[in-house]
């Protein structure tokens, strides 16, 4: 049996510090909103809501410079549509066509539907972000560390990252509600990813996070998208795990 001591000392904790300063940096100056780019080159017909993805773009960039600057040792397993093309594609077009077809919100006289489909394609391209840099990088560089923990760090960096701390105005109970839901879903799109070995199904998944919080729909409009995305998503895995019988080694994003 390998000691925990040493399976510990397997990781490059230099490297992920490097990375998660790079992902806090550069997304902080748009996640403050110390960075107004809807004010300063405004779009028409609402899509200046797609200034929102540079609030996820820090831990891409941060995986994009571990792996390509620093040539990362960490063997990296997701690919983009990981095992199954299709399957990873439907994983988000339920989603997209859930959020076009009940609608969102908006103050600026946006056709609702249109809407739906422009703040999903945003909150895709956002949780992409995120996702290459906590699955496609992190879970995979804390790799050694037993599950338990390595879930737990991976929840506490991701929520210092979110930097809510710096924002006044939120209680506790809401700080303490956030933590726990990031470490559920640390656990659940570690699972997602390590079945699907794709980094799009994994960001479909985790979007669902942010129609809870962020869009402005109805309550039942949120089940009714969250409900039929969970059971495509479902069958999904489970025909993924039945028919996995190829090689993923050589499904590389590097």
């Amino acid at each position: 049996m390998v000691r925990e001591d040493l399976k510990i000392s397997k990781i490059n904790w230099k490297e992920i510090f490097i990375y998660f300063i790079i992902a806090v940096s550069v997304s902080a100056p748009f996640r403050l909103n110390f960075i107004h780019l809807n004010e300063l080159l405004p779009l028409p017909h609402g899509l200046s809501i797609m200034y929102q993805v540079f609030k996820g773009i820090g831990p891409f960039l941060g995986f994009i410079f571990v792996f390509y600057v620093l040539k990362s040792k960490i063997k990296n397993e997701f690919s983009f549509f990981g095992i199954n093309v299709i399957y990873s594609i439907l994983s988000v077009l339920i989603v997209l066509v859930g959020l076009t077809v009940i609608g969102v919100n908006n103050g600026i006289g946006i056709n609702k539907m249109y809407y739906g489909f422009i703040y999903g394609m945003m909150l895709m391209l956002y949780s992409l972000g995120e996702e290459y840099g906590w699955r496609g990088y992190l879970q995979q560089a804390l790799k050694p560390l037993p599950l338990f923990y390595r879930i737990l760090v991976i929840a506490i960096l991701w929520y210092f990252w979110h930097l809510n701390f710096l924002i006044p105005g939120i209680s506790m109970k809401v700080h303490i509600i956030h933590f726990l839901a990031l470490v559920l879903g640390s656990w659940g799109l570690l699972k997602i990813s390590e079945t699907s070995y794709s980094i799009l199904f994994t960001a479909a998944v985790h979007l669902s996070f942010n129609i809870f919080s962020d869009v402005d729909c109805s309550f039942n409009g949120k089940i009714l998208i969250l409900f039929s995305s969970a059971l495509v998503w479902v069958i999904l895995i489970k025909k993924i795990s039945k028919n996995n019988t190829g090689d993923i080694n050589s499904m590389s994003i590097k």
